[in-house]
């Protein structure tokens, strides 16, 4: 017993090398008290949650840009901030940054984040904190514990503050029950107005545990300590919900309202940090992908709106996008049916059209009107007629049950239809060779109605004016109606796609979608001068390759939808004379 009256729990973990290392709950106590003295502690403490970015430097030792610690500050300093910036400024390492010293400088303090990207909020924490900020010691010092599960994403300090990763989920209800002081949202875009303002915001009026312990003691010379909202996101349209907060911001600060903070970060940014280099940048911009508009709210930091002349704005297409799942091929014992529109293009110039393919899935309804599922979209550049061909014939064997195959018969596009009117082999998954019947059109044309056991799946399109006027007038019509449904945005499902539960040819489906989209914002009516509408480009350098192959794919369908409500009207009848009838 002598032994461990003389036992010291200071001098064991001295020896234990406790005190170093950081793992260790013991790394937080002090190897050596002293005595404090209270009013330079609260002015030390007071300084650096003021000018929050010193904190980061001077005491953590992190190197940071100018522009990341005028961020800095205005989140510590503002209720409601928001940063809309450029690709690839670290927007999720910031985020990191800021939490971590809020959580050393507010002891048990409850920090949320929260993202419109799936895990993405998660990932801040599984990248940024543990796989980046972590290997500084002076960080490591501070942290408890990290948990990285999917349910349970969180870092623990040791003077009791957390900063946890909230998972939203669609609609945001698996969020509801948590309380935090702040809540950072990271690429707030893709977060509806509802979730924030109906679950996010109110999480963050619940105050902090020492504020509330203190108050009781010190009572009204106690600090004003109010929640934070902040985002951090890219721009997008000017038709999302963060537009709104962002003009609200914008206003308000702009009025003198101290509670509100707004800028944009664009990619000029980054280059004077040295962050990228800007031809790397242009490179970008030059992309055959990369339309203007999508550059504008992805480097430049700028929302997008319509022109005042478009005939499709971004208000009417974007309502529309709600697949979440795209398809590359039908799905196991399918039961609808497709049609397959093939816009042609040959050329592989710079600047030149794209072939581009469609395919729409049909959901008949009872009334006989069909909703119109664009499933599967791709371009081609400099492929020639015979592999367009045999593209065609390869995407049919995805998609078994298409009744109809649309193709542009004009100008480079009239041979196509040769092509396919002969026998075609393929080798099935097994090995085995496989013999298709030719393919043909299905007007009766005399030059195809001689070639044994062909199929006329094919649909020749030669656009007239008249034709256009119906394509288009009908496609808006759909876009009003919302019978016509497209993938959601690609950057929905952008984690995903980085995680690998979306393909290549998953993921390129919606980035396909994104520029289908701003194709039909170039577009605009107008009338000639002897009194034709016509339906032309706003700006001429913008192409529509997709735009007139979903459009092709559309006045098929219109003729079928028509067909079907009159055959629904044809029953109706029957029935009706076969009742008044008194059979």
């Amino acid at each position: 017993m002598s032994s461990y009256k003389h036992y010291s729990h200071k001098n064991r973990k001295i020896k234990d090398n406790n005190y170093n290392d950081f793992d260790n709950s013991a790394s937080y106590d002090p190897a050596k008290l002293e005595e404090i003295d209270i009013e330079e502690w609260v002015k030390f403490i007071s300084y650096y949650r003021y000018y929050i970015d010193e904190f980061a430097i001077n005491i953590l030792g992190l190197k940071l840009y100018p522009f990341q610690r005028v961020i800095l500050r205005a989140m510590a300093r503002h209720e409601e901030s928001m940063f809309i910036a450029s690709r690839g400024l670290g927007k999720s390492y910031l985020s990191a940054v800021f939490f971590i010293c809020v959580a050393i400088l507010y002891p048990s303090i409850k920090l949320g984040i929260a993202s419109g990207k799936g895990q993405q909020s998660r990932n801040v924490i599984v990248q940024k904190v543990k796989g980046e900020l972590y290997k500084n010691e002076n960080v490591k010092r501070e942290i408890e514990n990290i948990k990285t599960g999917s349910d349970d994403c969180s870092v623990i300090f040791k003077n009791g503050s957390e900063i946890r990763a909230i998972v939203l989920g669609h609609d945001g209800e698996n969020a509801r029950s948590w309380r935090f002081s702040q809540i950072l949202i990271d690429e707030a875009r893709i977060v509806s107005d509802d979730i924030v303002s109906e679950i996010l915001a109110p999480m963050t009026k619940t105050r902090r545990n020492t504020v509330i312990n203190l108050s009781m003691i010190y009572g009204d010379k106690m600090p004003i300590e109010k929640g934070k909202l902040i985002y951090i996101s890219s721009a997008y349209l000017k038709t999302c919900d963060l537009y709104q907060r962002f003009m609200t911001h914008y206003n308000s600060m702009k009025e003198g309202n101290k509670e509100y903070f707004v800028c944009t970060l664009p990619y000029q940014v980054g280059v004077n940090a040295g962050i990228y280099y800007e031809d790397d940048i242009v490179k970008e911009k030059s992309k055959p992908s990369m339309t203007s508009d999508k550059f504008a709210y992805e480097y430049e930091a700028v929302f997008v709106g319509n022109s005042n002349d478009s005939y499709f704005p971004y208000d009417l297409t974007e309502s529309v996008r709600s697949l979440d799942k795209v398809e590359y091929r039908q799905p196991k014992k399918a039961v609808n049916s497709y049609v397959i529109s093939h816009d042609v293009a040959i050329s592989d110039k710079a600047g030149s059209d794209n072939a581009c393919t469609t395919v729409i899935k049909l959901k008949e309804k009872p009334n006989g009107s069909i909703i119109k599922e664009l499933v599967y979209i791709k371009t081609h550049n400099g492929m020639s007629l015979p592999e367009q061909a045999k593209y065609l014939r390869e995407l049919l064997l995805r998609f078994e049950n298409t009744q109809k195959l649309v193709i542009d018969v004009r100008g480079n596009g009239e041979a196509l239809p040769s092509l396919l009117a002969e026998s075609w082999e393929h080798m099935n998954a097994n090995g085995d060779m496989v013999e298709y019947p030719p393919l043909i059109p299905d007007d009766g044309n005399p030059k195809y109605t001689n070639i044994k056991n062909a199929n006329p799946l094919i649909r020749e399109i030669a656009a007239t004016n008249q034709l256009n006027n119906t394509m288009y007038t009908y496609m808006k019509t759909c876009f009003e109606d919302k019978s016509l449904r497209l993938a959601v945005n690609s950057a929905e499902i952008d984690n995903d796609y980085k995680q690998g539960k979306v393909t290549n040819e998953e993921f390129l489906v919606h980035v396909n979608t994104d520029l289908l989209i701003q194709e039909l914002s170039n577009i605009k009516q107008e009338i000639s001068g002897l009194s034709n509408i016509l339906y032309n480009r706003i700006a001429k350098a913008t192409k529509r390759d997709r735009v007139t192959s979903l459009g092709y794919a559309m006045y098929y369908i219109k003729e079928l939808e028509m067909d079907n409500k009159n055959n629904v009207n044809s029953s109706i009848d029957d029935y009706l004379f076969f009742m008044q009838s008194g059979f």
